[in-house]
């Protein structure tokens, strides 16, 4: 009697633990992607820009169709890293695009922003780019593909 209650709680508890991992493992991965290796250091002394929460700058010449960069909250080293290749567009032709600052022009490669939301060229999907990259209007049902980005001292590298 009691081995074939400890049988049930162990089957019990494998199955809850099977449940737990495949629903912590749903997170909308956006594998649509091809994989490119992205790996960007930015330094915060020469891109002040990122300093002010709601400010993004989009590095064109990263990820697939470029990687947006935005500051949330500096103070708690709060940023979002995002590649711009919209998700709704299976052949990976739609850029998320961000409004740039008028007045203030951009170096080569890159485009300064200080708006909330970036827009695909293509489908017109809206992202949020203050959140995880999740679409507020428009056909896109999936987020953004998120980077990896740590804070250092005046820097912040991204990765994947």
């Amino acid at each position: 009697m009691l081995k074939s209650k400890l049988i049930r709680f162990i089957n019990l508890t494998l199955a809850g633990m099977v449940a737990f991992f495949l629903v912590s493992c749903t997170k909308d991965s956006n594998t649509f992607l091809p994989y490119v290796k992205v790996s960007l250091y930015i330094s915060l002394v020469n891109q002040n820009h990122l300093k002010i929460p709601g400010n993004s700058i989009m590095f064109k010449n990263y990820g697939v169709k470029g990687v947006i960069v935005s500051c949330i909250n500096p103070d708690l080293g709060q940023y979002g890293a995002f590649d711009a290749c919209c998700p709704n567009e299976k052949d990976y032709s739609g850029i998320v695009e961000l409004e740039p600052v008028k007045n203030l022009t951009s170096p080569p490669g890159m485009v300064y922003s200080s708006g909330f939301f970036g827009k695909c060229n293509k489908c017109g999907s809206v992202f949020n780019l203050m959140g995880n990259g999740q679409p507020i209007s428009g056909p896109a049902t999936h987020y953004l593909q998120s980077y990896n980005i740590s804070t250092g001292f005046e820097t912040l590298t991204v990765i994947n």
